[in-house]
């Protein structure tokens, strides 16, 4: 696939012959090559947005360029392209994200919008395609794939079959299948799965994948039925069996999840790691404004033992290769002008960006002409929770009928080696007045799994070792369905909670003594229209109170992952818990 696919190549061949002056030569410079990993200096020559020549220093232009930028003895390397993330994550619009992590230099991300596709549906997905044409960022969109992830499991505010992935896939700027991640439904051949992928494979469109855990037999079932990357490896041992398998792998490091060792270590110590790419899922605002983009991940994998030449390549060349970008990921006669100049190769904020040839990015500055235009911006409340009328809808009664003092309850435990996965643990609770009673157990607290799209459907569960001390944590952030979720210890801080995220259309919130402390994110409950450091903002402020209910334990997306019925392990959603490897309900009550 060309992205440069309408440029005049009767004039770029002309400049590249030295009959016609090119728009810009950026100088001075240690140029870094992809293709070959050698360093040396040299000069670009751009025209239309595309590289025409990268010239070494006894090479003269033959016309010389209308302007010149002084790379001031600097490295010259690709612009960044992310493999795999999802905007809704950012907190932030299509058009924000763009002057957010442009002078990080990414200049390329593949987005998966199944976070505002389970709110909004199709509706949703267009407006993520239509905002990113207000910004600089080269946004391509796939088509999500498991709306919801797992049928019968969870409820969402919308269902995507091969009809409506089908529609998706045939609109401008989508370019194939986001990650499958009904990982059983692939390998076990299910009607859903395989109409859905038939969608992509006749259009020879990318599919990607979502496996973890996956291994043998069923990854070989898996690899067969479609999906070609991955982005969820839990172990050193996946990583190296799925790029045995001819995947491409994903190097991830998120908000969520911090960890990047085990997925260097599957991969470290192979000869060839051309399909290695990097990832970075879920970063909200704050950290992109702190730590940065993909340049983060880079530097995080050269601290791992990576070497710096390896990892750039990862990150550009790699990722272009996976989507099949023939224009994108170097930089080369053709290719498109997506630029950085960087201190070093070590994952640094870049001195200065380029952007299809325009210096879009300088000293950590965005210096594009784009604005944001709130009034042509109008989202509605998505939060509807009829069945919550009183504190008493988020009390745990006990089953009709049970006369005891206790009753055994499967307990949702976080493993010890990973807290976003968990167990359960049979535990012998007291009921008092007809309910479960953990005010002897300062470790538990009760999770409400509230469906916000007017089903009616709750799920009360009792949690261990949560983080909780005191109040309540609600957030609409919850992948993927997205519906509310609530970890609290008194029915009336709940209530506080959901009443929070209701008036104002979904965010995050701490109840702490009584208060309300909310970030808002009245786009779906997702997003904000704010700028990066405004949410930024917003983010330190709410941290500061979850601090104060958890001591310090529990981060603003503490219960993002909660109710993702696709992750190995108990969840708990709408409708009850859910083993996401079996995909089998859990009897709440043992």
């Amino acid at each position: 696939m060309r992205v440069n696919n309408c440029a005049d190549r009767s004039r770029l061949i002309a400049a590249a012959m030295g009959k016609e002056a090119c728009d810009l030569t950026i100088g001075n410079v240690q140029f870094f090559n992809v293709f070959t990993g050698e360093v040396y200096p040299a000069e670009v020559d751009i025209l239309d947005g595309t590289v025409i020549r990268v010239r070494t220093e006894d090479e003269e232009a033959i016309i010389p360029s209308k302007s010149f930028y002084d790379g001031g003895g600097r490295y010259l390397i690709p612009g960044f392209i992310d493999s795999h993330m999802h905007v809704e994550s950012t907190m932030m619009i299509p058009e924000n994200l763009s002057r957010a992590i442009l002078p990080w230099g990414t200049t390329t991300v593949c987005t998966d919008p199944h976070e505002i596709g389970n709110v909004m549906g199709i509706e949703g997905v267009k407006f993520m395609l239509d905002n990113t044409k207000n910004g600089e960022l080269r946004q391509y969109i796939l088509a999500p794939s498991c709306i919801p992830s797992v049928p019968g499991k969870e409820n969402a505010g919308a269902v995507f079959t091969a009809k409506e992935v089908g529609e998706l896939l045939d609109m401008d700027g989508v370019i194939g299948i986001a990650e499958i991640m009904d990982f059983v439904g692939v390998y076990q051949d299910t009607e859903r799965m395989h109409s859905i992928i038939d969608e992509g494979l006749k259009r020879d469109m990318y599919l990607q994948g979502h496996s973890p855990y996956v291994t043998g037999k069923e990854l070989a079932a898996y690899r067969i039925g479609g999906p070609i990357s991955d982005h969820e490896s839990a172990t050193a041992e996946e990583v190296t069996q799925k790029l045995r398998t001819g995947m491409h792998v994903n190097l991830r490091r998120s908000s969520l999840s911090g960890r990047l060792n085990f997925l260097v270590d599957g991969c470290r110590d192979l000869r060839w790691k051309d399909y290695v790419s990097i990832c970075t899922d879920d970063v909200h605002a704050k950290d992109l404004l702190t730590v940065g983009h993909i340049n983060n991940v880079v530097k995080l994998a050269i601290e791992e033992g990576l070497e710096e030449k390896e990892v750039i390549r990862m990150a550009t060349l790699h990722a272009a290769r996976e989507y099949n970008f023939e224009d994108l990921g170097a930089i080369a006669p053709g290719f498109v002008a997506d630029i950085q100049i960087v201190d070093d190769l070590r994952g640094c904020r870049p001195h200065a960006v380029f952007a299809s040839g325009k210096l879009i990015a300088e000293d950590g500055k965005y210096l594009g002409t784009d604005k944001l235009d709130r009034s042509r911006l109008s989202f509605p409340n998505t939060v509807n929770i009829p069945q919550i009328k009183s504190a008493d809808d988020f009390v745990m009664y006990v089953p009709e009928g049970h006369t005891g003092d206790t009753i055994t309850v499967n307990v949702m435990t976080p493993r010890e080696d990973n807290r976003k996965l968990r167990t359960v643990v049979p535990t012998e609770l007291p009921v008092k007045n007809g309910a479960v009673d953990i005010s002897g157990h300062p470790g538990l607290c009760f999770v409400a799994l509230v469906n916000r799209y007017g089903s009616g459907d709750t799920t009360i569960a009792v949690y261990d070792d949560f983080g909780l001390d005191h109040g309540a944590l609600a957030s609409t952030v919850s992948h993927d369905s997205h519906n509310l979720t609530v970890a609290y210890k008194d029915p009336e801080d709940a209530l506080k909670a959901a009443r929070a995220l209701e008036a104002c259309g979904g965010g995050v919130v701490a109840i702490s003594d009584g208060k309300a402390d909310v970030l808002e994110l009245p786009v779906a409950g997702l997003m904000s229209t704010d700028p990066c450091a405004e949410i930024a903002a917003n983010i330190d402020r709410v941290q500061a109170s979850i601090d104060r209910i958890s001591g310090g334990k529990l981060h603003i997306l503490a219960t993002a992952v909660m109710s993702l019925p696709v992750v190995p392990g108990p969840v708990i959603t709408d409708l009850g818990l859910v083993d996401g490897l079996t995909q089998e309900f859990i009897p709440v009550f043992l």
